[in-house]
């Protein structure tokens, strides 16, 4: 049974959670789009849609989008009502903002289980795996997107996938490095239980290999590349001056989404789109389709879906 996972950045999209398949106020175009093919194949695939069991609260990609303690009791509250298990998404951090983030650790260390499940936090960044792992044993550990590193190039990931190149090479590019020996003996004694994997262009191999623990796939936005640089946050700086230090954020990424296009690889098939630090391709059907039907034949497979473009 393919576990299913809502993921939302803010308070504010909490109630999109009960019903993620209805359109709401706040979603721009893209999102409502993307929404539609989600779900039509998501009912394609099971037979009909399901009320989501689990909730993705938080940010995996910015350090100035982390939620503020008020917010994630409220999120946890919110999933204790409503009978939803709780996994606290995280970023990679800088020093000033890891102290914030500590805080907000040991406040979900001493929570408790959420609707009879230790909660689980999704890690970004080695040094916050390390300290999770150091200090707070009653939180359980899913490796986020950016640690479970894979060729995500939206130029050129639809010509891996090429049935005139040799059958190696086309694995090769649709497995993930962290499923490793080395990886595996190296995240022993931390708490992981699951691994989160983009859906690729070219196919995402997750096979049962990563068995017993959960293997989470995320549609309908993968992400390209992320880091410190904002494009939004940098928007109005003078040239001179444009991705030096940090921005003067003043969350720019909730009222502006940037479209990304290539001159030089014009044969793209994927949409892509830069919000705050990240950019991100856009499903296509026929990728949805790819992963759902790939979720099918895993032990423990699970389902995020994000109504909205991350952050």
């Amino acid at each position: 049974m393919v576990e299913f996972a809502v993921a939302v950045q803010s308070v504010r999209d909490l109630p999109v959670t009960t019903a993620p398949w209805t359109p709401f106020a706040h979603q721009n175009n893209v999102e409502a789009e993307l929404q539609t093919l989600f779900f039509e194949e998501w009912s394609a695939q099971f037979g009909g849609l399901v009320k989501p069991g689990r909730l993705y609260f938080g940010s995996e990609f910015c350090q100035y989008r982390l939620a503020p303690l008020s917010a994630v009791k409220k999120a946890l509250a919110f999933c204790r009502e409503n009978g939803l298990t709780f996994t606290f998404a995280t970023p990679f951090v800088h020093q000033d903002q890891f102290h914030r983030l500590a805080e907000l650790l040991s406040f979900l260390n001493d929570a408790g289980p959420c609707s009879g499940k230790r909660i689980e936090v999704v890690v970004n960044d080695w040094g916050v795996y390390h300290h999770i792992r150091t200090y707070f044993s009653n939180l359980d550990v899913v490796i986020g997107r950016l640690l479970n590193k894979m060729i995500r190039d939206p130029r050129v990931a639809h010509h891996y996938d090429n049935e005139r190149a040799p059958e190696s090479a086309r694995e090769f590019f649709k497995q993930p490095g962290l499923l490793s020996t080395w990886f595996t003996r190296f995240l022993e004694g931390g708490n992981v239980v699951g691994f989160d994997f983009d859906q690729l262009i070219q196919g995402t191999d997750v096979s049962d290999s990563v068995s017993p623990l959960i293997a989470s796939l995320h549609f309908p936005y993968g992400c390209v590349a992320s880091g410190s640089a904002c494009l939004v946050g940098f928007m109005d700086t003078p040239k001179s001056d444009k991705f030096r230090g940090d921005p003067n954020c003043k969350q720019q990424c909730q009222s502006y989404v940037f479209e990304l296009t290539n001159r030089r690889h014009t044969d793209m098939e994927h949409r892509v789109f830069q919000k705050g630090t990240t950019a991100f391709y856009a499903h296509k059907t026929a990728t949805i389709k790819q992963g759902l039907r790939s979720m099918q034949s895993l032990t423990s497979p699970r389902v995020v879906f994000s109504p909205r473009i991350p952050m």
